[in-house]
């Protein structure tokens, strides 16, 4: 009995220094052979000029919406904006929908543009393409749009696909048929090239 006891206590007294000593050792271990951490790498970063930020004040993808005089629903939304010193803002990459009172909607795109919404207008330039519910499809360098009332008009000459053929004008201009409710004109002058294409 005594031995056995002896070998027991022994065995305790062992352990009790072993096991200690095998946690430090694991854990050394662990904290040694663990693959280093990359700060650089695991921090994604922006590629932004910080310093630019900082001088000029920059919104990124701003709406403005409304509701013109004469019931025409309107939507501006850009990539990115900045306001303008004597009012209004700057923007890029710019998209437009006018829904009418009637159902006909003018999507519009351009490069860039500018709200001045003190005057009631917002201008697009830069490759702008006006697409209508009705099938046209026009193509400039400048519109202006009115968001007091149902008014786009061109800042220069087009060139557009209708449903009744392709045309050239010096000018272009969308407004509400003052004679007719819910009616809206579209009006090209100046110049007038068209290329009938009968319905087959």
């Amino acid at each position: 009995m005594t031995a056995s006891g002896d070998i027991r206590s022994r065995l305790v007294y062992g352990l009790k220094i072993a096991l200690p000593l095998l946690a430090l050792v694991i854990l050394s271990t662990l904290f040694l052979v663990s693959r280093r951490t990359d700060t650089e790498g695991a921090i994604p970063y922006a590629d932004v000029d910080v310093d630019a930020l900082a001088r000029e004040q920059r919104l990124t993808a701003p709406e403005y919406s409304g509701l013109t005089d004469d019931g025409t629903e309107f939507l501006v939304r850009a990539g990115a904006a900045r306001p303008l010193a004597r009012g209004g803002g700057q923007a890029e990459d710019i998209t437009a929908e006018l829904v009418t009172d009637a159902g006909l909607t003018l999507g519009m795109r351009a490069a860039q543009g500018r709200m001045d919404p003190g005057a009631g207008v917002f201008t697009l330039a830069g490759d702008v393409l006006l697409e209508t519910s009705t099938g046209y499809r026009i193509e400039t360098q400048g519109l202006k749009a009115s968001t007091v009332r149902t008014e786009v008009v061109s800042d220069g000459a087009i060139h557009a696909t209708a449903p009744f053929g392709v045309l050239d004008a010096g000018a272009m201009a969308l407004t509400s048929a003052t004679e007719t409710p819910d009616g809206y004109v579209l009006v090209f002058n100046q110049g007038v090239k068209l290329v009938y294409n009968p319905e087959n």
